[in-house]
């Protein structure tokens, strides 16, 4: 698994390794930083050990270019007799330097900027603080999260004001409670061990994280619950008023991704190169919060002399006061059409350049942080990340789907280019009620009397682009990662020690704190498997016990693949569609099996990567493992109860709740979003849709891709390795139509921009500075739209306190936006092609 490649010249650091275990940490770093200094290597040495480190890092697309550039030159040099006795000097000097960097720091400049390389054992870490603030802010985040995702537009807090909130409280509780020691020997406890340190920081937006911080959390049955039970859904009397079978099947949910996750640290956790960028964003925020100046760096940074702190204090407010103009008083700013501006009537104009319902072309198109960013954090998000999504995204958007959509392909042109609604034969939003029964069931005469359900041409290229990349995945796994993978599975069969299989500081340092053991997750697993069965057999679910079974199977087959994936690039491929793909036919015209089947298929493989993305940052921060595992299991378990308790007060309390129109907006998008895909892929099934009689079966023509583009961009990679085909990453390119429907180029310009300027520029000629400053910057412009958004809805926009002008209002008076009417009154729409006569095109039939 990517191991130290100067393990080839030195084999007695399986020595020091052992030492590792009884020596103080900080003093045997310092004795090994100076023997690794000191011993250089022969020229032999040199080669073989060049030769190792090709063959390990040749694919790592974060591994520096110029190391691998420059020992590529040496050997071909060498083969040919023409090696430069000078040059070959300073490689063996730069490679000391590197060896010491890899074995003592991290290859990795992410990595060397935030993480620390000395550890302090004796800090505490699961104190009476850590459990207070963890357990309030899981409640109150959870809380606050679950009740306002029902609001149009929702607030929620991030991981990052939690850090901001929990530096001051754990400092102030450090200070006023009492020191005294209760109890005697391993049974004594107090409430005040001494200095908040960052581990106990770090601990806290662990649990904060896994409880409302992650892309799916709290407890994903809610959103069953909610759908079930409204009259305006489902209507559904049973499940959706059993109070236990809800308890059993969240106990279940909760903690079955929690149980996969831990079968897969020796893949995405103790490798060096699995580098998650995420968490380093947690620690820089910690590291500045806690005024970390990072003495060892000494001296100015490009000309500043400024701490982390005071920059991150200086970056916090500057945000916080400019998001308030985009976001409140010119809110034309966040979605900046202007070009739309120019001819507000131009329905041709809106589909290219609209920022709602167009594709989003627009030199300009945004000027919020949050609307530049959300689809990429431009400086915790690789460069080549970045811009491989983005080429993907632009590819099918500006050159695909105009193609098929003004030829009017798939009815396309009579529909918003860019839309991620459904839609019946007369343009209007799909009806989905006048295809079922009363008993929740598939009705297949008034579906071919109505009308099959119609996709916006962007909607309908995400879907062959889900179809491609779940192919793509497991191909570029294979190819690039086959020797870690192999590496893992010997480890685990002969159980070698993972001290012999990773020798870099971070594992070393780690060493010395018991493991988790694999049987406490398997504990885990298995009881929520069992409790999974029982959930659906002794409750009048309609699912078999089998398709539990796969979905478990499901989650441990693929969250491997997708994890390394995500931990090198910051993307995670989301599996929603292929777990409704296989429900849709695996329990076709079932509607609750098939969202229970979702529920423990999808969502356990989201938990589990979100879990894992924290185990790493438990290891990066020397947080003892066991505590990290207490830890997350304790705050997944408590917040799934605080979101079920919290729906059913909003579902019982809130008058009107997911009705268009809610007086306080409680419109429940998500939920709309919800019933509409349990239906089109549960009721109506993919059968139906892309099968051999499908109106959508030339989609399942995109699969082919996804098998024969990584296998291309492999072998072009191997061809030549020193050119920009090794950056080229084809689950990520395919995964650029994921951009579209509902958001389009507005949302992704200003990321490739500014992470151009910051991961290239900046990183390449201010190298010092971006490794002081660069993650503490995206931590505080987050921190700060988070606290400013809170600040705005409970201070103004609760009480409907508007600013009516200009600057709010033109944005909305074109067709983007739909606010341009015709002569005779009416709305109109952003679609290329007018309704024939008879008011509706064809059926689909």
């Amino acid at each position: 698994m990517l191991r130290d490649p100067m393990a080839t010249v030195r084999e007695e650091d399986e020595t020091h390794v052992a030492a590792d275990q009884s020596q103080p940490a900080q003093a045997d770093e310092k004795s090994r930083a100076e023997s690794s200094s000191t011993v250089r290597p022969t020229e032999q040495d040199l080669v073989k050990s060049l030769k190792g480190l090709l063959t390990e890092h040749e694919l790592d697309q974060n591994f520096p270019r110029d190391v691998l550039a420059r020992a590529r030159q040496y050997l071909a040099r060498r083969a040919a007799g023409d090696a430069d006795a000078d040059a070959a000097q300073r490689l063996v000097d730069d490679f000391c330097e590197y060896k010491e960097l890899a074995l003592n720091s991290s290859a990795y400049v992410e990595v060397r900027a935030v993480v620390d390389t000395t550890d302090d054992a004796s800090l505490p870490v699961a104190t009476f603080r850590v459990l207070l603030m963890g357990t309030l802010f899981a409640v109150a985040g959870t809380a606050m999260h679950q009740f306002f995702s029902l609001r149009m537009p929702s607030i929620a807090l991030s991981t990052y004001v939690v850090q901001l909130v929990s530096m001051p409280l754990g400092v102030w509780m450090a200070r006023w409670l009492p020191a005294r020691r209760w109890g005697h020997g391993r049974l004594s406890f107090t409430l005040n061990p001494g200095p908040f340190n960052q581990k106990e920081h770090l601990l806290v937006a662990m649990m904060a994280n896994v409880a409302f911080g992650s892309h799916h959390n709290g407890a994903y049955i809610v959103s069953i619950i909610q759908v079930l039970k409204l009259e305006r859904f489902y209507g559904e009397k049973v499940l959706a008023n059993s109070v236990s079978w809800q308890i059993a099947t969240l106990i279940a949910t909760q903690l079955m991704g929690y149980g996969c996750a831990g079968l897969t640290r020796r893949f995405l956790v103790y490798p060096p190169a699995m580098i998650w960028q995420r968490p380093l964003a947690n620690i820089a925020l910690t590291k500045a919060l806690a005024r970390d100046q990072d003495q060892s760096r000494g001296g100015p940074v490009a000309g500043w002399t400024m701490s982390r702190y005071r920059f991150f204090c200086i970056c916090f407010g500057a945000m916080f006061f400019w998001f308030v103009v985009p976001n409140y008083l010119f809110q034309a700013l966040a979605l900046f059409n202007w070009p739309t501006w120019l001819s507000p009537g131009n329905v041709t104009l809106a589909i290219i350049a609209g920022s709602t319902c167009g594709l989003g072309l627009n030199p300009l198109p945004t000027l919020d942080w949050n609307t530049a960013t959300l689809l990429g954090d431009p400086i915790v998000t690789p460069l080549f990340t970045l811009l491989n999504f983005a080429c993907g995204m632009a590819v099918m958007g500006f050159v695909v789907a105009p193609v098929l959509y003004f030829n009017n392909v798939w009815n396309g042109g009579y529909l918003p280019i860019n839309s991620n609604k459904v839609y019946d034969n007369t343009g209007a939003f799909y009806d989905i009620h006048r295809i079922l029964k009363r008993d929740m069931t598939f009705d297949e005469a008034a579906y071919r009397a109505y009308s099959i359900p119609w996709l916006s041409t962007t909607m309908l290229l995400n879907s062959a682009a889900f179809f491609s990349l779940y192919v793509a995945v497991p191909v570029h796994v294979a190819l690039w990662f086959r020797r870690d993978i192999k590496a893992g599975l010997r480890s685990i069969w002969s159980r070698e020690p993972r001290c012999r299989q990773f020798r870099d500081v971070h594992n070393r340092l780690m060493s010395a704190y018991p493991e988790c053991p694999h049987w406490w997750y398997l504990l885990v697993l298995g009881a929520s498997f069992g409790l999974a069965c029982v959930s659906v057999t002794a409750w009048p679910t309609g699912m078999p016990i089998w398709g539990i079974a796969l979905a478990v199977v499901f989650t441990i087959v693929l969250q491997i693949p997708i994890g390394m994936l995500a931990a090198i690039t910051n993307v995670e491929v989301p599996t929603s569609i292929l777990a409704m793909l296989i429900g849709g036919y695996a329990l076709e015209g079932k509607t609750v099996p098939n969202m229970i089947f979702k529920m423990f298929s999808f969502m356990s493989t989201s938990q589990s990567l979100c879990f894992v993305a924290d185990l790493k940052m438990a290891h990066y921060a020397k947080i003892p493992p066991r505590w990290a595992f207490a830890a997350q299991v304790y705050a997944t378990f408590i917040a799934g109860f605080v979101a079920l308790g919290v729906n059913h007060w909003s579902l019982r309390n809130i008058e009107g709740v997911c009705v268009e129109g809610q007086a306080e907006r409680f419109t429940c998008p998500s939920t709309h979003s919800f019933f509409m895909s349990s239906v089109l892929w549960g009721v109506v099934g993919p059968r139906r849709l892309f099968g051999s009689d499908g109106p959508y079966r030339a989609l399942t023509y995109f699969v082919p891709i996804g098998l024969v583009l990584p296998i291309v961009v492999y072998l072009l990679a191997r061809r030549w390795p020193t050119s920009w085909w090794r950056n080229v990453n084809a689950p990520i390119f395919l995964a650029g139509p994921l951009g579209w429907a509902p958001y389009n180029w507005s949302y992704m310009q200003g990321a490739v921009v500014l992470a151009i300027f910051f991961n290239h520029f900046i990183k390449r000629r201010y190298r010092a500075w971006w490794e002081k400053y660069a993650y503490v910057l995206t931590s505080s412009f987050a921190a700060a739209t988070g606290v400013a958004a809170l600040v705005l809805f409970f201070g103004l926009q609760k009480w409907d306190i508007r600013i009516d002008w200009w600057g709010n209002q033109v944005a909305a008076r074109g067709v983007d936006q739909g606010g341009w009417m015709a002569r005779d009154g009416s709305r109109v729409k952003c679609a290329h092609l007018k309704l024939p006569k008879g008011g509706a095109f064809g059926s689909g039939f």
